[in-house]
């Protein structure tokens, strides 16, 4: 995803970097560590941060660091603009903290070192602004955050590109590129439904936030399956051969016309 680092003008203030990047900032991977997928941010040539995000297959969650600071910062849509009182908290225990919305979509707040440990050794992370409570697991964010400031360290340079993922050795049949089609984040809820109309089992496939492929359904032939997604959330049904068929689906929260959510897959 393209992420506006507007929301992190609270610590570049502190860097060397001066006020808030521009929306030209350009983002450019790093490295992965288990589902957290590195970052780093560069404001024209300059260095701007360095970052470890995951997702909770609904909503993209940050945290990044300069070298000197941290913050953390989550998707946000509403219509409050500056700081807000917000719950945040580590597994059961929830306090209130001020998170900033700049009005880009995103609110953040800056964390100190006990809670960048916290982010280290507790399982889960929960956040409620907008969309309602959300909780994101924190499985490998210790080797992320190492990763992260690692790459803040190096003004995100890196002495090799990181090794592909296995999943991109090879791209089968009628599927779109690796990495070239990812999930926004989006506030647009749809309910859709895939009708299996081959002869052959596909599973439907949900593309992440990171390009990633995650196996939602196998459906059967000729059956059907419905699944809660967002109007900006692709789908694809691969066989059993990695070949895809039906094309990239997405469903359409602003319609209201009976089977346009309805994706019927034939070949």
């Amino acid at each position: 995803m393209t992420f506006r680092t507007r929301i992190f003008a609270g610590f570049l203030t502190l860097s060397t970097i001066g006020a808030a990047l521009p929306a030209m900032a350009q983002e450019q991977a790093y490295d992965r560590a288990g589902r957290w997928t590195i970052s780093v941010v560069y404001d024209g040539n300059r260095f701007g941060y360095c970052a470890a995000d995951i997702d909770n297959g609904k909503v993209q969650f940050r945290i990044g660091t300069d070298g000197k600071s941290w913050q953390i910062g989550v998707p946000y849509y509403g219509n409050v603009s500056g700081p807000m009182d917000v719950y945040y908290g580590f597994g059961g225990a929830a306090e209130m903290g001020t998170f900033h919305a700049e009005g880009d979509g995103w609110a953040s707040m800056m964390i100190n070192g006990d809670q960048v440990n916290a982010f280290r050794t507790l399982p889960e992370f929960s956040v409620n602004l907008d969309r309602g409570e959300q909780t994101f697991k924190l499985a490998g964010a210790a080797q992320a955050l190492d990763k992260a400031m690692e790459c803040a360290r190096n003004r995100g340079q890196k002495a090799s590109p990181p090794p592909a993922p296995q999943q991109n050795a090879t791209n089968g049949k009628n599927c779109p590129p690796f990495g070239t089609i990812r999930s926004q984040n989006s506030n647009a809820p749809v309910k859709v439904m895939f009708v299996n109309e081959s002869n052959i089992p596909l599973n439907i496939m949900w593309i992440d936030f990171n390009g990633e492929w995650k196996k939602y359904h196998t459906l059967m032939p000729h059956s059907n399956v419905v699944q809660p997604t967002y109007g900006t959330h692709p789908w694809i049904a691969v066989d059993s051969r990695g070949a895809c068929h039906g094309g990239v689906m997405y469903g359409n929260p602003a319609s209201r016309t009976e089977g346009d959510n309805m994706f019927q897959i034939w070949d």
